[in-house]
């Protein structure tokens, strides 16, 4: 079937005035050729105009494939039938045929058109399947690279075995819930409605018997690839975590805010909540908490630098490009 692949690839890259083109000259050879051999196609007398028909609606689409019919049927009565060179049809048999002749390269048509737009879909359908597939490639090594940051934490606290296991067990339970959060936004209707929605609905799990308030500024931002939303839900959702965890859950805060803006081609997130903050000496610190190293590496899926400051509360930044795809 590689000819016919080739045919249809040939075919989306004909269009407007080339078409046409196409589809006449399909037709004028197909009536050169009846003319040609006119002694031995004696009582064929539409054996030429099948083939052009049929390639017109493969190569040019269903329009000009009813076209070339057109004219092979009015040549056909013009030039075939006694007497010719004149529309006459002095015979029922004669109008049956022409008849019949036009009835069969409709179904001609019909047939090829719907065997066109089924390679066209299936030709889409592959082109979707590569991207996907190679998207899915591109997360997964962006997550086995954030496995082994969280190993690599977890490494550091290796001289002190009580340490080391309460990271182990902190990384395992990390883990387990970015592979629930992943499943969930892999699922083709995850981002049907938008990146707030799954937000809201995704910080009401974090934040669920905590008394929290939240705040999801996301709505005048466009062009945002999967990747790029699956990298805000998972850094935000992480922010969250953090936040339930050392602030929310210990009384020291209410509020929990996210914005995503756009100004100039780029895009900034910000994460904040209402807690006492990070204090100035332990930022440094904080830096290599395993809850700041899952944060830095979605920072830099997204393609900027994790900016870390106290704003009335621990206040969260990273600016990155907009998607061009």
């Amino acid at each position: 079937m590689n000819w016919l692949d080739q045919l249809c690839k040939l075919s989306r890259s004909r269009g407007g005035s080339r078409a046409w083109t196409i589809a006449l000259a399909l037709f004028a050879t197909s009536l050169a050729v009846r003319f040609l051999f006119a002694p031995s196609l004696h009582g064929l007398k539409f054996l030429t105009f099948y083939p052009a028909i049929a390639l017109a609606t493969l190569v040019c689409g269903w329009p000009q494939g009813v076209v070339v019919l057109v004219l092979s049927a009015l040549s056909a009565w013009y030039f075939l039938f006694v007497p010719s060179d004149v529309f006459s049809l002095n015979y029922a048999s004669e109008a049956a045929a022409l008849f019949g002749f036009m009835m069969v390269a409709g179904f001609v048509v019909v047939l090829v058109g719907i065997l066109r737009e089924t390679i066209r879909r299936l030709d889409l359908a592959k082109a979707a399947q590569e991207t996907l597939f190679s998207e899915l490639q591109h997360r997964v090594a962006n997550n086995l690279q954030l496995v082994v940051a969280l190993l690599r934490n977890a490494q550091r606290n290796l001289r002190n075995p009580v340490v080391a296991a309460e990271t182990l067990n902190d990384a395992e339970e990390r883990i387990i819930a970015m592979s629930k959060l992943h499943r969930h936004l892999h699922d083709g209707t995850a981002f049907v409605n938008g990146l707030e929605p799954l937000l809201r609905e995704m910080l009401s799990n974090t934040f669920q018997h905590l008394p929290v308030t939240v705040g999801i500024n996301v709505r005048d931002v466009s062009d945002l690839s999967i990747d790029q939303m699956t990298a805000i839900t998972l850094l935000v959702n992480e922010a969250a975590i953090n936040a339930a965890k050392h602030v929310f859950s210990k009384g020291r805060g209410r509020t929990f805010n996210v914005c995503l803006r756009e100004a100039k081609g780029r895009l900034r997130l910000d994460i904040q909540d209402d807690g006492p903050g990070i204090r100035e000496d332990a930022i440094g610190a904080e830096a290599h908490s395993l809850g700041m190293g899952i944060m830095e590496a979605f920072a830099n899926q997204l393609g900027g630098p994790l900016e870390v400051a106290n704003d009335g509360g621990a206040s969260l930044s990273v600016e990155f490009g907009a998607s061009r795809s």
